[in-house]
């Protein structure tokens, strides 16, 4: 196979690093944006409040307790504890909704190195070469 230099520079870009989700609003000034967002995810947390619950599970070991035709399989004394919130999909969902209804889409952008990018004032029409600091739009440093 026989690939070209530009396609070969385009396909490692793609797993270059990883990525965080920002809304976008094209013109929007970027403490307005800020605000919405906030805006959103407070009455998204009065709607839905975290509802915390504390899930179990038994331990099990491959090893120990009763064996049957040369297979082990035992429960230890004790649990895994998981901590969840029943209620985080739900906040999700609705911030999502509510951005979304004040004209905003939800875009992936590259993660700025740090403490190298300037935050945009205003949110861009064209994200290309752009990155995210902070949680804000940003431009890297040249």
């Amino acid at each position: 196979m026989k690939y070209t230099l530009p396609f070969l520079i385009a396909l490692s870009a793609c797993g270059a690093g990883p990525t965080q989700p920002v809304w976008l609003k094209p013109g929007t000034p970027a403490l307005t944006a800020e605000q919405d967002y906030l805006s959103c995810a407070a009455k998204a947390r009065r709607d839905f409040p975290a509802d915390r619950r504390i899930d179990t599970s038994p331990r099990v070991t491959i090893g120990a307790g009763g064996c049957r035709s040369g297979i082990c399989v035992g429960v230890e004394n004790g649990s895994d504890v998981f901590n969840r919130d029943a209620n985080a999909g739900l906040r999700d969902r609705a911030v999502s909704a509510c951005m979304t209804g004040r004209g905003y889409n939800q875009r992936s952008l590259p993660v700025c190195k740090a403490g190298t990018a300037t935050q945009l004032q205003s949110q861009p029409f064209d994200t290309t070469g752009l990155c995210v600091a902070n949680g804000r739009i940003a431009a890297p440093a040249r």
